[in-house]
């Protein structure tokens, strides 16, 4: 049975986005307010390779936001946006080297990792946004999804496997294909705020959550987000 929540933020789900995203806005502008004046200059590349049905697709991202769908072929397909800033592009291709994306395994496990340059314990935050790596995964829809990002945004629709997503900073946006195939569902931000249309939830706060049980079904799903937004819904 559908819900009657609208998919997207709502009215107080949007102020809430607004107060974040404005702290968070003049938090880097302290910060960071040389990577603020740069340019950003952009450089994709594409991979393949083989994920059998029931498979295991393991990501592990730091910056950028990830867009993750499920379809009918026996293979992931990872479009990578590279995005830097910098004075010049002549900068930029320079920056570009120090990203690096490595992906590996097959068959029955896909290993999807990025990395970036080691950052000096004392100096934690230098150059934390002049690198990000923006991801659009095609995966077989009956695969299972382990996902780890830092800093971004990720939504997931059409996956019918397991998924354990955890992201420090950013929200989550999962689309369930079917609520009689899942049997488990446990959505928990340490601090944001929470939509769903499975049991009408919606708020802001502390430790707000969105959970499921059905003892028939098949998949599970878990997302643990320490700042940011959850939004759960269900498919077509």
């Amino acid at each position: 049975m559908k819900g009657n929540i609208p998919r997207g933020p709502s009215k107080a789900a949007a102020d809430f986005i607004l107060y974040t995203s404005s702290f968070l806005c003049l938090l880097c502008g302290l910060l960071f307010p040389a990577a603020l004046r740069a340019d950003e200059f952009s450089q994709v590349s594409r991979y393949s390779v083989r994920l059998f049905s029931y498979g295991t697709l393991v990501v592990d991202a730091r910056i950028g936001d990830l867009r993750i769908e499920g379809w009918d072929e026996p293979r992931v397909e990872i479009e990578a946006e590279k995005l830097v800033r910098a004075s010049s592009e002549a900068k930029a291709r320079r920056l570009y080297d120090q990203i690096r994306i490595e992906l590996s395994g097959g068959d029955k496990e896909v290993r999807l990792r990025t990395l970036f340059p080691p950052r000096r314990p004392w100096r934690l935050f230098r150059g934390a946004t002049k690198l990000s790596v923006n991801y659009r995964i095609q995966m077989p829809y009956d695969a299972n999804l382990m996902l780890r990002c830092v800093d971004g945004d990720v939504r997931v629709r059409g996956i019918e496997g397991h998924q354990q997503i955890r992201v420090s900073y950013g929200d989550v946006e999962v689309t369930v294909p079917s609520l009689d195939r899942l049997r488990s569902l446990e959505a928990r931000t340490f601090l944001g705020y929470v939509q769903s249309d499975i049991r009408g939830e919606e708020g802001a706060g502390f430790g707000r959550k969105v959970s499921f049980r059905n003892a028939e079904g098949a998949q599970d799903i878990k997302v643990r987000v320490r700042l940011g937004g959850i939004y759960v819904y269900q498919g077509e």
